[in-house]
Order: structure tokens, then sequence, then C-alpha cells
């Protein structure tokens, strides 16, 4: 079971037929990933070579060399797909963190890997024509391709050391100490491997003459002793002395690199002497299988512990929430079984988590609104107008539309909401009497600072109809007058509502009066 989750996913297969899967399936994604990267090295190589040695023959066999990438490319991206999904199934939350750290680079991939081919796939078809436009679209080919197992090493290295994350996080998402020098090495390795499976690959199916074998000799001879040395560095720099199993594996993967080397340098000795295919293929994937069970084992060190405390962790939460769930699916019970047909049930299981249960606006849900809910209790609108807000809602607000409920509903609530607060009534009247001098300042108060955005007759105007949320038509809708007076005193959060706290509150009064008395029906 993978039991990362609350919901536990059955994994499509036990865990050590997962790993071995993905085992094999990286073997074979990883072999043709070298022979891609170490054809676009070694076509590139010779064609430096050719171009400022003036060697034909250099040339010649980069255009051999470069015809081949193609398909290689092509069987490491269709055979790269495997490993990538079981790597997913099988080590879900440290490689999701890893690619999480370093999204940017993740995506990059996909335009590096196109320009990457499209250059070679350029470059294969003009190489002998066109040497310097060939030769610079295979640098940038080249430069492209290889910063993809950057990444991926990158990816690997990071979903491998947990405890590395939070200072990854801290250090602005960029490796430093051990870490960068891992990372590094291990990169560099990758690179080395990919120019011995490079050179043996062309060695025997690229190089037309002795010449040609002597040079990728060389190569293959170089990258093998290049293989030892950033082995041995890589070996120095684990935080965990490795376990007996994989010192086993990794003395089996030097032994079989010595052997080739001695293999190599006794060949290389010789004029006439070719190297043999049946005896470099078995070496070869002796030492690749070596030392990928190597890196597998040092993987599963840190992989299996850090995923068997996921689960249990995974285990424990569940046990915590378990004793709610009864309780839980009681109340989901109780709430299917609710017939939405009267105003106070729609109100209560539609409304009151943000405008309260009293209609107040202080419901459980309204500190969480950029614009607080409506104190409902203090409307004062007309049915179509309440109609209107039921049915499409307030732009620019949480107030949603209610288009799933029916007419007959909908008058349910509107009645309910009149019967209990007088929704459908009028503003009412003021505490006391505004004195005509009084009034006339506030009418040109609303003149002026009101006007603009609900309009002289209080209908809006064309701009503030843009607004989110728009200001209410004061001919349909309108507040008690205490509410009206606080709205206009401190204004409506969330909105383009100032607050008119600085005038006298007589005036405030005035303008409470005058948008009271725009009310038509």
């Amino acid at each position: 079971m993978n039991m990362l989750f609350d919901i536990l996913l059955q994994k499509p297969l036990p865990d050590p037929w997962l790993q071995g899967l993905l085992f094999t399936a990286f073997t074979l994604h990883l072999l043709f990933v070298l022979f891609t990267l170490g054809t676009a090295m070694l076509a590139i190589a010779c064609m430096l070579r050719g171009h400022w040695g003036g060697s034909p023959r250099a040339v010649r066999l980069a255009v051999r060399i470069a015809g081949a990438f193609m398909s290689h490319k092509s069987l490491a991206v269709v055979l790269g797909v495997a490993p990538l999904l079981l790597i997913q199934v099988t080590y879900t939350i440290p490689f999701f963190t890893g690619v999480t750290l370093f999204a940017p680079y993740w995506l990059a991939v996909i335009g590096l890997l196109i320009v990457a081919f499209l250059f070679f796939d350029l470059l294969a078809r003009r190489l002998e024509g066109h040497r310097i436009s060939s030769l610079l679209l295979g640098i940038i080919g080249l430069l492209c391709l290889l910063i993809v197992p950057g990444i991926f090493v990158l990816i690997l290295s990071v979903s491998e050391h947990p405890g590395s994350w939070l200072a990854i996080i801290d250090q602005g998402y960029r490796l430093q100490g051990p870490l960068l020098s891992h990372w590094l090495l291990r990169y560099l390795h990758v690179l080395g491997a990919a120019l011995v499976f490079g050179a043996a690959f062309h060695y025997f199916f690229a190089a037309e003459d002795q010449e040609d074998r002597r040079s990728l000799l060389r190569w293959l001879t170089a990258s093998t002793l290049l293989q030892i040395l950033l082995g041995i560095m890589l070996y120095g720099l684990l935080p965990i002395r490795p376990a007996m199993l994989v010192n086993l594996c990794l003395f089996a993967g030097v032994a079989g690199c010595v052997l080739l080397l001695w293999y190599l340098f006794s060949m290389g000795g010789r004029a006439d002497a070719s190297l043999s295919l049946r005896t470099i293929v078995p070496m070869a994937v002796f030492i690749l299988v070596a030392m990928l069970l190597v890196r597998q084992l040092i993987q599963n060190r840190t992989y299996l512990p850090f995923t068997a405390a996921l689960q249990e962790k995974s285990r424990s939460h569940g046990r915590e929430i378990g004793a709610f769930t009864r309780e839980s699916l009681d109340r989901y019970q109780s709430k299917l079984a609710v017939v939405y047909d009267n105003g106070p049930t729609i109100y209560a299981q539609a409304c009151a988590f943000c405008h309260g249960e009293l209609a107040d606006g202080a419901g459980p849900e309204a500190k969480n609104l950029a614009v607080p809910p409506e104190n409902v209790a203090a409307v004062r609108t007309t049915a179509p107008y309440l109609h209107q807000i039921l049915t499409q809602g307030v732009p620019g607000s949480a107030m949603p539309y209610f288009t799933f409920l029916d007419r007959h509903k909908l008058d349910a609530l509107a009645d309910y909401l009149n019967a209990r607060y007088q929704t459908l009534g009028k503003p009412g009247p003021l505490p006391a009497d505004i004195p005509a001098a009084t009034l006339s300042q506030a009418e040109q108060v609303y003149a002026q600072a009101c006007a603009p955005c609900h309009g002289q007759d209080g209908r809006g105007t064309p701009q503030s109809s843009g607004y989110r949320p728009p200001p209410p038509d004061f001919t349909a809708y309108g507040l008690t007058p205490q509410r009206s007076f606080e709205v206009i005193s401190n204004g409506y959060p969330g909105t383009l509502m100032p607050g008119f706290g600085h005038l006298p509150e007589a005036v405030r009064w005035g303008l409470v009066r005058i948008v009271g008395g725009k009310r038509t029906p």
C-alpha cells in the first residue's frame, strides 16, 4: 500500500518488483542516453579537430558518428518514459520534492531537448558542405544537450538528501558545500561514462580504418581512466559509510574498469590490433550494471527509511482522524436528508455561514472575506432587486448566484427574511429631524462627493458600473438609518466606498435622509 496520503492508494506491484523494474528500465534508458551524449561529444570533438587541424579524415569520422545520433536519441527518449513513471510510483515524495525545488530547470529540459535535437538533425544534414555553420550548430546543440543530464542528476541528488531540503530553500534554491561537490562529480561521472560507451560503440560501427580506431581507442582509454578517478572521489564524498553489499558491487565495478584498462592498453601497444566486440560488450555491461547497483543500493538506504517514516506518519494521522470519521459521515448523511423547500432551511444552509445566524454579517466565514458580507437584518430593498441579487450575485464580492434554487425557493427565502427582518420594507424614519440648512449642506456634499459614483438619481453612473463590487441602486436598495449612518461614517471595507467621518454628524444624518429618499417603490 502507498500510505503517503489520507486515502491509501494501492501500488500496482509489490515494492521489490517495482524496484527491479525501475532498475531494469533505468539501465536500458541510461545505456542509450550514454550513447547519445557520447555520440554528440565525439562528433563535435572530431569536427573541431578536422576544422582547426585540417584533417579531412576527422571530418569524415564526425559525419559517420553524427549520423547515429538520431537513432540513439529516439531510443533514449522512448526508453526514458518507463523509469520516469516507475520512480514517480516507487519514490513519490522524494522525487517530486526534488522536481518542485528546481521546477524551472525541470521545465527547461523540454526546450533544451528540442533545440539540441533540432540542431543535431541540421548538423547531420549539412556537416560536410558548410563546416563553419555546422560547427556552430553542433556546439550550440551540444551545450543544450549537456545541460539536460546535469538537471536530471540535480533532481536525483536532491531527492536522495531529504535532510538538505530546508537548507536548499534557505540558500535561495541553490546547492552549496558537499552537496554541490557531489552533484558536480556525479554529473562529470555521467559525461565520462558517455564517452566510454560512445567511443566503444563507434569504434566498432563508425571507424573505417586503423587510424579511426586508434583515435577512438584513445578516447575510450582516457575516459575509462577518468571514470575510475571520479568514482574514487564520489566514494569519498558519501555521507554514510556504505554497507558491505555496496562495497562489493563497487569493488566489482572498479575491477571491471581496471580489467578494461588493461585490455585497452594491451591492444593500444599493438599497431595492427583490434578490439573484440565479444570482449568489450560483456565488460561494458558488467561495469554499467555494477555501478548502477551501487547507486541503487545507496538510494535505497535513503529512500526506504524516509518512505517508511512517511507511511508511519500517515498511519498515525489516520488513527487521529479515525475517531471523527463516524461523526463526519453522520453529519454528511444528515445534510443529504435536508429538504431545501423553506426559507429558514435555505438561509441556514446557504447563507448563515457568511451572513450569520442572526443575519448581522458576522458568520463564521465573514472574517476571511475581503468584502465583508452585508448585515442582512439592516437591508431594506424590493422583491425584484433582492431576486436579482440572489440570482446574479454581487460581482467583486463573495456573494454568489443561487441559480440552483427555483423561483419558489427564492420567494420562500425572501418571505422568510422579510418576516423576520422586514427586508422588503422601507428604510424607516430618522431618529431626529434635519434642519433645512443642514440638509442643504448635505445635498451639496452628495452632489460633489457621492453623485460621481452613485449618480444624482441614486442609480449609479457609467463609470461606477464597472466597479467590483458596483454601488447599489438606491431607488430599489437601502439600509436602515442606523446602518446607513455607519456606512457613510466608516465606509465599506473592500469596496471603493470611503468613510466620511470627518463631516459633522448632522451632515452625515442629512446624507442618510438623502439616500433613503431616493427609494422609489
